[in-house]
């Protein structure tokens, strides 16, 4: 997922960024690698992502995992139904929903 920062994002907490952002869903899903994170610029990497955020339509929320513990790590959304909890499956077209993430990042 392409993050399209906020107005106002990222903003400043000391030596850390809060971020805020909104992107479409890919149009291939895959239970594998979730959708991968990608923020805008280079160097950036988060620290935490928001579990949880829910498209609008209220169809699909979604869950951030780390690739890794530690810093620098790489974050992906794996996306879930709402009326039942199981994930989406494989090659599923989530291109047309929506979700506002947010969390913590920072410069290296």
């Amino acid at each position: 997922m392409q993050l399209t920062l906020l107005k106002g994002y990222p903003d400043l907490i000391g030596r850390r960024q809060a971020f805020v952002g909104y992107g479409a869903g890919p149009a291939s899903y895959s239970q594998t690698t979730g959708d991968v994170l990608a923020g805008p610029g280079y160097d950036k990497y988060y620290d935490i992502v928001n579990d949880t955020p829910q498209d609008p339509t209220g169809t699909y929320f979604a869950k951030a995992r780390p690739s890794a513990v530690g810093p620098r790590a790489t974050w992906s959304l794996h996306w879930f139904v709402v009326s039942t909890g199981a994930e989406v499956g494989n090659a599923v077209n989530l291109s047309t929903y929506s979700l506002q993430v947010g969390g913590n990042m920072g410069a290296y």
